[in-house]
């Protein structure tokens, strides 16, 4: 069974956020279909939030909001936050901050670390959450890895975060990441196979 660590990098921001999803009022017909643009751009219908006091909330250009869930950080001390970006038809963990220029989120995928200025980024209690230590490619046994995304054909991402020189880097991992964790850094998208997966707290 996986041992959990890192707990201590999970920090939340002051303040309250609203939540981010579609309200239902009535008997009011349902949303329409995604437009041409938002299929192209992998936006897909269930952005649902995860529940247990946790939420996506949508966010552009280095905005960070209120109660972010922090999972990694920089070399130097700057906070990384957990963040999820759709992307060529999935929906990608990444990382998220104020420092990150080009849009203020960035994401691995094709070998190469993406840019991005529209993002969404975790919010809500950090306490509902853990770090699992991990070895090559996913293992889901003894936790529930925190659901985060998923790649264009529909397998599932989760976020990982792993050491890199001197920092504590976010990225993705699954079972069919072979590698273990890919995430960006470095103006490329490298790999590792010792990280640590989201999971919930219990």
């Amino acid at each position: 069974m996986s041992s959990s660590g890192g707990g201590s990098e999970l920090r939340r921001r002051g303040g309250s956020t609203p939540a981010d999803h579609m309200r239902h009022e009535g008997q009011a017909p349902p949303p329409p279909p995604p437009t041409q643009q938002q299929q192209q751009q992998g936006v897909r219908a269930q952005f649902s939030g995860p529940g247990r006091g946790l939420q996506w909330v949508s966010a552009a250009n280095g905005q960070i909001p209120p109660n972010a869930v922090q999972g990694g950080i920089e070399a130097n001390g700057t906070p990384l936050f957990v963040a999820r970006v759709a992307y060529k038809g999935g929906l990608h963990p990444a990382k998220a901050g104020h420092h990150l220029g080009n849009g203020g989120c960035n994401l691995g995928y094709g070998h190469k670390e993406v840019a991005v200025s529209e993002y969404q980024v975790l919010c809500g209690d950090a306490s509902q959450l853990r770090w699992v230590r991990q070895q090559g490619a996913l293992r889901i046994q003894g936790f529930v890895p925190f659901p985060a995304g998923h790649e264009e054909a529909g397998e599932p991402l989760y976020v990982a975060k792993a050491h890199c020189e001197g920092s504590q880097q976010l990225g993705k991992c699954a079972p069919h990441i072979k590698n273990g964790m890919a995430f960006p850094y470095g103006h490329k998208e490298r790999t590792t196979d010792t990280y640590m997966v989201l999971a919930y707290a219990a």
